[in-house]
């Protein structure tokens, strides 16, 4: 009775409130949910393990990397400290690829690039 109030009230095509498969095989049925549970139980497993391997490996090899980082980083700022009295004229000029300028950057004074550090970077010239 619902269906037949729906088909008379609807403006919808009579094809359109039909069932899409009118052929159904149980037995199809039975082995499409076996798989996606299959699936399900495959993905939980794979999840949790994942999850061990970031928080057992990945996490300690991070902080292990942060700490080696740290005293790294903290020799060079000592190293730096200590050259911090040497004059950008007097810098050595070992490398002559640093510090080419075809043309000025158009920001600043246009010879120091847009991450410039004047406490790690320093401005040597190759004149």
């Amino acid at each position: 009775m619902f269906k037949q109030a729906i088909r008379r009230y609807s403006a919808l095509p009579k094809w359109a409130l039909e069932p899409a498969f009118k052929d159904v095989n149980p037995a199809a049925g039975r082995e499409f949910r076996h798989e996606i549970e299959a699936a399900e139980h495959h993905a939980k497993g794979t999840s949790q393990f994942w999850i061990k391997i970031s928080a057992f490996v990945a996490a300690p090899a991070i902080a292990l990397t942060a700490v080696n980082t740290f005293f790294v980083e903290k020799e060079h700022a000592e190293h730096r400290e200590h050259l911090k009295h040497v004059p950008d004229k007097d810098w050595p000029r070992d490398y002559e690829f640093m510090n080419i300028r075809t043309k000025p950057f158009f920001w600043g004074d246009g010879d120091k690039t847009l991450f410039w550090n004047p406490i790690v970077n320093r401005h040597v010239s190759h004149d």
